[in-house]
């Protein structure tokens, strides 16, 4: 009885040790940490949202400014077909009257201004204004040539001349010591009842002219 009771706690003892050693053999093995969480980065932008890369190729020459051209010069000034008047015309109604012979048969008046007196050996500038008091044709202005008078203008022809209508010309006048006290002026025009004409005097002394020509020959 002993015996049969010894082999019953052996049984049992073993039987509990197979079960001891199944339940080790089926339990799950611990599962392994979790690792730790990576640091949180930026992401990136989309790729529509990043520029495209240039494909140009800069000049070599980029960094350095390009200097601005020089200025042309301005073209230069053609000279003008008609020339510039040296002296500005007198108004009319300041000019003198040249006196007229008695003669006369032209119906014209004529007017007259020096830019200076008259001085010996020196050019001086003559105004001339014919004014036809009625129409005609042909009129012209001429100085009568004398010895010691220099004239450098030509006549003043007009084809058709209009009634009160200024006709001018400008000379130069150089007096030398044998000229006269006066220069004539021979003036003439064709109207319908024929050609008048009609002499004209201008002096070429007076006022301070005179009084320095007088104090040079007392001298």
């Amino acid at each position: 009885m002993a015996a049969m009771h010894k082999l019953s706690w052996i049984t049992g003892a073993a039987v509990l040790t197979l079960m001891l050693s199944a339940c080790s053999k089926d339990a799950p093995a611990p599962e392994p940490a979790a690792p730790a969480a990576a640091p949180t980065e930026t992401p990136a932008p989309p790729a529509e949202t990043l520029p495209a890369p240039s494909t140009e190729v800069p000049p070599a020459d980029a960094a350095e400014p390009v200097p601005s051209p020089a200025p042309e010069p301005p073209p230069p000034t053609e000279p003008s077909a008609v020339p510039k008047p040296t002296s500005v015309e007198p108004d009319l109604a300041s000019m003198h009257a040249a006196t007229y012979s008695a003669k006369m048969s032209v119906p014209v008046d004529l007017r007259y201004q020096f830019e200076s007196d008259p001085v010996l050996n020196q050019p001086v500038t003559l105004h001339l204004a014919a004014v036809p008091r009625v129409a005609g044709t042909r009129l012209n202005v001429s100085i009568k040539a004398v010895d010691g008078l220099q004239v450098a203008a030509g006549p003043l022809e007009v084809q058709k001349a209009a009634a009160k209508s200024a006709y001018r010309q400008k000379l130069s006048v150089t007096r030398l010591a044998a000229a006269p006290d006066t220069l004539r002026v021979l003036v003439t025009m064709e109207m319908p009842e024929g050609t008048g004409f009609g002499y004209y005097s201008i002096p070429l002394t007076g006022g301070k002219t005179a009084q320095k020509q007088h104090s040079v020959k007392q001298r």
